[in-house]
C-alpha cells in the first residue's frame, strides 16, 4: 500500500468515527484515542505511529463488534490495509 492510499483509508475511517455515536464513556474514550492515533498517523506515518494505531484498532474491533458491526468491518479493513504497508 502506498502512502497516499494509507492516507485515504485513514481519512475515511476518521470520517466514520466522527459519525459514530458512542453511548458509554468507555466507548467515547476509545473513539477519542482512535481519532488521536489517526491524526498522528496522517501527520507522520512512521512505523511507531502505525503500530500504535494497529494496537488501538485491534482493541476497538473487540470492543465494538457486537454494538457497531459496520464500524467493526471498517476497522478490520483498515487493519488489513495497515498490515500491507
Amino acid at each position: 500500500m502506498d502512502p497516499l492510499q494509507l492516507h485515504q483509508t485513514l481519512t475515511q475511517l476518521h470520517a466514520e468515527l466522527e459519525q459514530t455515536q458512542a453511548i458509554d464513556d468507555e466507548s467515547r474514550q476509545l473513539l477519542e484515542h482512535l481519532r488521536s492515533d489517526i491524526q498522528a498517523a496522517l501527520k507522520e506515518p512512521s512505523p511507531t505511529t502505525r503500530q500504535s494505531l494497529r494496537d488501538r484498532l485491534s482493541a476497538a474491533v473487540v470492543h465494538f463488534e457486537d454494538s457497531y458491526p459496520d464500524l467493526t468491518l471498517t476497522l478490520k479493513q483498515v487493519l488489513d490495509n495497515l498490515a500491507q504497508f
